[in-house]
């Protein structure tokens, strides 16, 4: 938008004049630049005398003013919510431009009339801008000049504000108020006799501090006096703070706001009682032989003047029907049709015409029309190119494409200016990125057809366009004629009066300013396109459109071509031949004409590497040849370069190639220590008629356990020009070579083999060498990279490959004394990459003494028997390794004592331990070795996989490494599960008395206390898949709780049926089959400590188990948990044995019921015998019992049972008397037993 008028285009915000305020201000009207001298001369000056307001406060009420400027502001609805004024600042004088202009001087013809005694006609006056005066520029004829909008918005304010001061001092309060009053009547006289309706506004700044009351008469006697109302005074203390000035300026400006948008409402009703006259105004003086004005013309005048006071008032609607008017009136038949082409009328014609659409765009944009906008911009545009058509020159010449450049960057402009939010709103799914264009802001159910080019796009589209106009107006001056290009002082004047209108010069240059003859500097083609096209750049880059980027570095990069800025072209062009897009989309014909052009530039600059990279590449068919372009890379002139040597490194899976390398292997199956065929291909894919390449060395990596491969060059005497040429190389290790024979640096000082061959390809030929390698480790083998190497003069050239994924491998094959192409398979990297399998071991590993199962506890030694059934020696390495479910669960070690190393190399908390690895030497072929494993400390029953590995190298292949492993499956189970039971036994050693004080040793630990006897009975049941010999068993107590002690005896085994007494002879050694149930028993007494001790005792057991295999001495220990006993030692208790007292042939028993009160109260206990019809019974039926404290007393009956063989029940009822708690008959020997429910039987 530069190209026009500054002021005629700007958006018209309310203008504010700052008087009276020393601070500095870069917004500063500039009288040169704001001033015009019709806007001056006649002016109404206004002058404010007082003292200028100076200090914080000042600078404080500038900053707060300038944030409320609104010049800034995007030109949108949205932006101007709060802000909505122009704030300018100004000195103590100032001139309002006159309203009307002077009164022209005489000519003779009214001087004569006046000579003569009449009367001289009446003048009538009008504006100094208006076509009805004289000296305006407008004069007689013209439309509209951007005169009369700089006047409404930088010279004549809406409101004149003026800072005064007001003094704190009582003694001189009074004369500075009435010099204040003065000021301000003078100021308001000046502005009312200009008839502006100016308001003036007083904000009086405290210089001190003053009472309130005196302060507030002293306001009110101000504004009284001059003639202000209560919206035109305002107060400020001196000491106030930022924000306080900020909340008040905030407040003056929205106190005189609708005051300033009635300003502009009362011009805009003044402007619109002018258009409804419907007459053409009375000239100041009539002119001679032009025509003044007419009436179409005033009523453009009129719509463009009540279009800028609407865009004053911020009511855009209405500017814009305004504009609307006025623009139809501009393209009427009586003004544009009816100007003469020749005359400047007809330009200023055309400038209106493109402000007034240019204003009308704004006031769409404004209402987020964006899609009508667009519209009204592509019909001016077809407008004015009928117009220029049908008017002017036509639109095939640099004039026309200049004004589309100018048309094109003004939408660019008003984009960026009102920010269209439809266009400047991230896209919610991307990562800030705006939208490329904005939707049709009418219904989608319209059924009016969208067109993609009517709709709003961002600021790079429309600054493309205007870049291509540019160009095309570049192509259009270039072809206008030498004669037509000369200054006007080198051609004769009728010359240059007939060819004057010749060219339409319309807001762009005369011919010989475009393109001078000369050569001198005209206009700036490349500098406007490469501005334009970073800006372009930049939109789009927001907009993530980057191929539309990748065009337009395109265009740039051409453009500095142009001007032979050859590095900067470079810059640009690199990263566009190097665009994995461009390449992927086959984009190859565009490719070739940037690496032709990049090319030219570096042998321009004289840039080696890059030259050579580029010949490399358009070496490839999928170019074209060029002529002119040297394609042999030893002809490149390196001369002119410091460095000795240039070093060029190619990545060929990122950049085309001439020669295009394959390699494959010949099978899949392959073994370590087989040899291996291996093909090499290389496919000259060069433009015909170029020299060929010369390779010095191939070098070829492999992932795997294979060398590098060097293919060095050696020519070959008896040269071939067949398509496809197989080569037989024989590979030597590079340690074999001599040291003249092997100068290659690349090779160093690593492990590689080398083979010769000729390395000279020609173009469209295809070279094959065959190779054979050995793998030496199994595993993964694939080719890793192919590097071909080019050593020439000065030329370092590495060309690598190393993605062979993508590519399908071909094996050829002699057929018919000739090289035939077979494929290996269609898949990509088909033979590529092949898995090299361990060579057959012939070594033998055997476990030959493995149990199925083992348990826990067991010591466990696995045996592994190592047989060589190699032709060869074998050096042997051993590796065992445990894996386990859970961490801990064993500990494994080598068990031979050669083998001192038992520590595992690692124990992981996978549950993984690996030992140490043994060299077990040499073995002689069909010898056996023998290695043990020992597993211990087998805590819990899992399964543990024992792994053992055996590598060994043969004699007569030391480079080759066997492998031999053999896993097995250790099985630990538990071998027993118990249940017990506890059943109470009479104690019959005497108790404690009263009467006898025991011999007791201070330091001795002996228990005093009294003694309760059990027999444990356990129920041993076998998981074990063999029988097991249970050497030893042992109940033994962990834990005890209750102060006492506790003693078992060793377990021996209860047979099914005995219920003997035990004697010396009982049996402790005992075979338990598998799935079968062993029952031991042990005698248990706990004894308190202390005599008197009431407190329970709790005892934590565990049953040791001495067991082993019936093939095996070994004896094994397993523990099991027993349930914890719980003893109530201080509770009185009943406890009942029997034995048989036969007299004769009757069958009589004794019954014992022993009642024990171990408490330190008198217990007494209510007896009672029930009848049972099994058996009769003598002694008490009833019985009533006390015992002392710490005493016992036997209760006997005796029975006579009527069966035998059989349990009876025996029920004796003992209920204490105090506490009335039935006590429990407990057993107390054999032949006595209790069932769930409490009920004692007896065996008879």
């Amino acid at each position: 938008m530069d190209r026009f008028p500054e002021d005629y285009y700007l958006h018209n915000l309310p203008l504010l004049l700052l008087s009276g305020l020393d601070a500095e201000n870069h917004n500063d009207i500039d009288p040169s630049r704001k001033a015009h001298n019709l806007l001056q001369e006649g002016g109404f000056r206004i002058r404010i005398d007082a003292p200028l307001i100076q200090g914080d406060v000042a600078r404080q009420l500038q900053e707060s003013f300038r944030e409320q400027d609104a010049s800034s502001l995007p030109w949108h609805a949205q932006s101007v919510a709060s802000r909505n004024g122009r704030v300018f600042k100004i000195t103590s004088a100032y001139a309002l431009p006159p309203r009307k202009a002077p009164p022209p001087p005489r000519s003779p013809r009214l001087s004569a009339a006046v000579a003569a005694g009449n009367p001289p006609p009446q003048l009538v006056l009008h504006s100094p801008l208006s076509p009805l005066t004289p000296s305006s520029p407008l004069y007689p004829d013209g439309i509209f000049s951007p005169l009369w909008v700089l006047k409404h918005q930088s010279r004549l304010p809406c409101a004149f504000i003026t800072f005064l001061s007001l003094v704190s001092d009582p003694n001189t309060s009074s004369l500075e108020d009435n010099k204040l009053k003065s000021e301000i009547h003078s100021a308001r006289s000046v502005i009312t006799s200009t008839n502006y309706r100016t308001k003036l506004v007083t904000v009086l700044i405290g210089d001190g501090q003053i009472n309130p009351p005196e302060l507030d008469d002293r306001i009110s006697n101000i504004r009284r006096s001059a003639g202000l109302d209560s919206k035109s005074l305002f107060f400020l203390p001196f000491n106030s703070s930022p924000t306080e000035v900020r909340e008040f300026v905030n407040s003056v400006l929205t106190s005189i706001h609708a005051s300033c948008i009635d300003y502009y409402r009362d011009l805009s009703k003044h402007a619109r009682r002018k258009r409804s006259r419907n007459t053409v105004p009375q000239p100041t003086v009539q002119p001679g032989s032009a025509h003044v004005l007419s009436l179409p013309g005033w009523n453009i005048r009129y719509e463009f003047k009540l279009g800028v006071f609407a865009e004053f008032r911020q009511e855009m609607d209405a500017a814009c029907r305004s504009y609307e008017t006025a623009y139809e009136g501009i393209f009427g038949a009586e003004i544009m049709d009816t100007i003469a082409v020749w005359s400047p009328r007809f330009n200023e014609a055309r400038l209106l015409a493109d402000i007034v659409a240019l204003r009308t765009l704004r006031c769409l944009m404004w209402t987020d029309q964006g899609s009508t906008a667009v519209k009204s911009w592509i019909t001016h545009r077809d407008r004015m190119k009928d117009l220029v058509n049908r008017r002017t020159k036509g639109t095939e010449n640099y004039a026309w494409e200049a004004w589309q450049s100018t048309w094109a960057t003004v939408m660019a402009d008003l984009i960026s200016r009102s920010q269209y939010p439809l266009l400047f709103a991230q896209i919610s799914d991307t990562t800030n990125l705006l939208p490329i264009f904005a939707s049709s802001e009418k219904l989608i159910n319209s059924t009016e057809r969208t067109i993609p080019w009517e709709l709003p796009h961002h600021e790079g589209y429309w600054l493309e366009m205007a870049r291509r106009a540019t160009a095309a107006r570049r192509s259009w001056a270039r072809q206008i004629p030498e004669e037509d290009r000369q200054p006007p002082g080198r051609s004769p004047a009728r010359i240059v009066a007939s060819k004057s209108q010749l060219y339409d010069t319309y807001l762009t240059l005369e011919p010989y300013r475009e393109i001078p003859v000369d050569g001198s500097q005209g206009y700036d083609y490349s500098e406007v396109i490469l501005k334009t096209l970073v800006t372009a750049i930049d939109h789009f880059a927001r907009r993530g459109q980057l191929r539309k980027i990748e065009i337009l570095k395109l265009e740039m990069a051409l453009e500095k071509l142009g001007t032979q800025s050859w590095e900067e072209a470079i810059i640009l062009l690199r990263p566009l031949w190097s665009s994995v897009s461009w390449r992927a989309a086959g984009w190859w014909k565009l490719l070739q004409h940037i690496g032709w052009a990049l090319q030219d530039c570096a042998v321009r600059i004289q840039d080696f590497e890059l030259s050579c990279r580029l010949l490399w590449e358009l070496s490839s068919t999928v170019f074209e040849k060029h002529n002119s372009l040297n394609y042999d890379l030893g002809a490149l002139d390196t001369s002119s370069r410091d460095q000795d040597a240039v070093f060029v490194a190619i990545d060929m899976d990122a950049a085309v190639s001439p020669l295009i390398p394959r390699f494959s292997f010949s099978t899949h199956n392959v073994s370590v220590g087989t040899p291996l065929t291996c093909q090499l291909s290389l496919e000259a894919r060069m433009i015909e008629g170029m020299p060929p390449i010369a390779l010095n060395e191939i070098k070829i990596m492999f992932e795997g356990s294979l060398k590098p491969t060097y293919l060095v060059h050696r020519a070959d005497d008896q040269q071939t020009t067949t398509k496809a040429h197989l080569i037989d190389v024989v590979l030597q290790d590079s340690s074999t070579l001599s040291n003249t024979t092997d100068k290659r640096s690349s090779t160093g000082t690593i492990a590689t083999e080398t083979g010769f061959a000729d390395l000279f390809v020609q173009p469209g030929q295809t070279r094959i060498f065959q190779f054979q390698v050995v793998p030496r480790e199994a595993g993964e083998l694939s080719v890793a990279s192919i590097t071909l190497m080019i050593n020439q003069g000065k030329l370092n050239l590495a060309a690598t490959t190393s993605n062979f994924e993508d590519s399908t491998t071909n094996w050829w094959e002699i057929r018919g004394g000739r090289p035939v192409l077979r494929l290996l398979g269609q898949e990509s990297n088909a033979y590529n990459s092949i898995d090299v399998q361990p060579k057959p071991p012939k070594l033998q590993i055997h476990a030959p003494n493995l149990h199925k199962t083992y348990y826990v506890n067991e010591t466990i030694q696995a045996d592994f028997e190592l047989l060589n059934e190699e032709s060869e020696d074998a050096s042997l390495l051993v590796e065992a390794r445990m894996i386990s479910p859970i961490a801990g669960a064993a500990r494994a070690r080598w068990a031979s004592s050669e083998l001192d190393d038992n520590q595992p190399v690692d124990e992981s908390a996978g549950g993984i331990i690996t030992l140490k690895a043994q060299d077990l030497g040499t073995i002689k072929p069909g010898q056996k070795e023998k290695i043990s494993l020992l597993i211990t400390e087998s805590i819990v029953a899992v399964d543990h996989e024992v792994e053992i590995v055996v590598k060994y190298r043969l004699a007569n292949d030391p480079e080759t490494v066997f492998v031999k492993s053999q896993t097995v499956d250790i099985g630990i189970i538990r071998p027993f599960e118990a249940n017990y039971e506890f059943l109470p036994r009479l104690n019959l050693e005497t108790w404690p008395s009263f009467f006898e004080v025991p011999q007791t040793d201070p330091e001795s630990s002996t228990a005093l206390g009294l003694k309760h006897q059990y027999a444990v009975t356990a129920n041993l049941y076998s998981f074990a898949t063999v029988p097991i010999v249970v050497e030893a068993i042992l109940l033994t107590a962990s834990k005890i709780v209750g102060g006492a002690v506790c003693s078992t005896s060793t377990g021996i085994v209860h047979k099914e049926g005995d219920v003997a007494k035990a004697d010396a002879h009982d049996v402790i050694s005992s075979t338990i089959l598998p799935d079968q149930t062993e029952k031991f028993g042990f005698d248990l007494s706990v004894q308190k400590l202390v005599l008197g001790d009431r407190h329970t005792v709790g005892i934590d057991l565990a049953l040791q188990i001495g067991w082993r295999r019936e093939d095996s001495d070994e004896v094994n220990t397993t523990v099991l948990e027993v349930p914890k006993l719980v003893a109530a030692m201080a509770e009185p208790r009943v406890i009942l044995t029997i034995s048989p007292t036969p007299k004769g042939n009757l069958r009589i028993y004794r019954l014992d019921f022993m009642l024990e009160n171990p408490s330190m109260h008198f217990l007494t206990f209510n007896i009672s015998m029930d009848t049972s019809e099994h058996f009769a019974f003598s002694g008490s039926k009833s019985a009533v019992l006390s015992l002392v404290p710490m005493s016992r007393n036997t209760v006997t009956y005796r029975i006579m049972p009527n069966i035998e063989n059989a349990w009876i029940g025996v029920n004796l009822n003992v209920v204490d008397a105090y506490f009335g708690q039935t006590l429990k008959i407990l057993p107390g020997g054999e032949g006595v037993k209790t069932d769930k429910k409490g009920n004692v039987s007896i065996k008879v």
